[in-house]
């Protein structure tokens, strides 16, 4: 009766470890995601509040990426079933993405962009990374992006600088397509929402003086 009693909790415990692995799925060589802009959080958590002086004066908005990293391409990381961890990629041009939805953004937020105004907005991205923490059921995903920001003029002067950070995180289901796109664009909302709300930025936005 012992013997019988001990196989079939070895039984069990074989069982109950395979439900484990097979919820935490198995490890893909890299995740390629396609990006895509969904926030999620609330609309008055990362908006900008800009007064008159600035949605009167139109601004140009350029964006670099300045990531220092031999794969541009490369977003973040995930972790597997089985701990190892795996590169994941955007599908396409990361600087393209994060310039459209930036010009996408201030246009909801009533800003008027001119690529030919006397007040230049140049950010340059420094973060923009994710990381998936694969769980027994599903994964967490964390996800930080930076944006270091300078306002110029027609000549190029600077009249003030800073960064602006975000960061988003979340429960969700394991190497998720959509739980990568949600985090990343609250992120960048935030980030973005953050350097537009920078009082020095909207002083020398209105004046085009230096501050």
């Amino acid at each position: 009766m012992r013997r019988i009693t001990i196989r079939s909790l070895s039984l069990l415990f074989v069982v109950l470890l395979a439900a484990v692995a097979w919820g935490r799925g198995a490890t893909p060589k890299e995740l390629i995601v396609d990006l895509k802009f969904h926030p999620q959080e609330g609309v008055s958590s990362n908006s900008a509040q800009l007064p008159p002086s600035v949605l009167n004066q139109p601004i140009e908005i350029r964006v670099e990426d300045g990531r220092q990293q031999a794969d541009p391409l490369v977003i973040g990381t995930g972790t597997g079933g089985d701990d190892r961890s795996f590169p994941i990629r955007a599908a396409s041009d990361v600087k393209a993405f994060i310039n459209d939805t930036l010009h996408d953004v201030a246009g909801q937020w009533g800003v008027r962009t001119d690529a030919h105004s006397d007040r230049i907005l140049a950010i340059n991205i420094t973060r923009f990374f994710i990381d998936e923490s694969n769980k027994a059921l599903g994964s967490v995903y964390s996800t930080e992006v930076s944006l270091a920001w300078t306002l110029e003029d027609a000549r190029g002067n600077s009249l003030t600088e800073g960064v602006g950070s975000g960061s988003a995180h979340r429960y969700g289901r394991a190497h998720s397509l959509e739980n990568i796109n949600e985090v990343l664009s609250d992120a960048l909302k935030e980030a973005f929402a953050n350097v537009m709300n920078d009082s020095n930025l909207q002083r020398a936005w209105g004046s085009g003086k230096k501050k």
